[in-house]
């Protein structure tokens, strides 16, 4: 018998619809589209996921102004979320949570992150307590913010869109870079561009690949075997 943990995101969304939802919002939605929000939700990264349901939150979440029933003169907004398929399709938050594959508790902590900082992306604690790494200096947020921006920039310069299909519908299509690029050579680059007095210069070849391989997911390098024909 098959492991439910083996499932794709794409199977475990079709055996959600399959049993539905105690209200029956569920049998409205397009099956297979549902399974491949669920299926591309889940291939972002967790940054990219967390903006997602922030944006999401501004507009889902709203608010109904009625009158105090004991205190007649005071007006109290009591707080909805609505949750939506499209904008005529309503649904439930057990089926909103499924088409994202995401637990009550994550959205939870987003809703109260997006209320206490705004819209601006969240720390995670693999970022904030970064272990060395085997370099000599300490690896925070502002050394993986350096790093985060060099590479968003040096994408920028010498990447190339993600040929034949977009990867990350939902926000964000993979970058390529150039087959003869490897992490050393982007890495020497790195070195290259800092000040001779940059505490970053002591920065080793893991702990840059392990940083990139955590914040930007989507900058790959390009295999050889990518037909690049299908790009133009």
């Amino acid at each position: 018998m098959n492991n439910s943990n083996n499932f794709t995101e794409y199977e475990k969304a079709i055996t959600f619809l399959k049993n539905g939802c105690n209200c029956g919002c569920s049998n409205k939605i397009p099956k297979e589209k549902f399974a491949e929000m669920r299926e591309d939700f889940q291939a972002l990264s967790k940054s990219e996921q967390d903006i997602f349901l922030m944006v999401q939150l501004k507009v889902i979440d709203g608010g109904i102004i009625s009158n105090s029933k004991r205190l007649k003169r005071k007006i109290r907004s009591n707080k909805r979320t609505f949750y939506h398929w499209d904008h005529n399709t309503l649904l439930c938050q057990k089926t909103y949570l499924n088409m994202l594959g995401i637990g009550r508790t994550y959205l939870e902590n987003i809703r109260n992150h997006l209320i206490n900082n705004g819209l601006i992306s969240r720390i995670h604690g693999n970022v904030k307590r970064m272990p060395q790494w085997k370099t000599k200096m300490v690896i925070d947020k502002n050394v993986a913010e350096v790093v985060k921006n060099f590479l968003e920039n040096y994408a920028e310069v010498h990447g190339l869109p993600s040929p034949g299909r977009n990867i990350n519908r939902i926000t964000q299509s993979l970058i390529f870079l150039p087959a003869e690029t490897s992490y050393k050579s982007v890495h020497r680059d790195f070195l290259a561009g800092l000040k001779r007095d940059s505490l970053l210069n002591s920065l080793k070849y893991d702990a840059f690949c392990k940083l990139w391989h955590q914040l930007m997911t989507y900058i790959l390098i390009m295999s050889p075997r990518i037909d690049l024909c299908d790009i133009y």
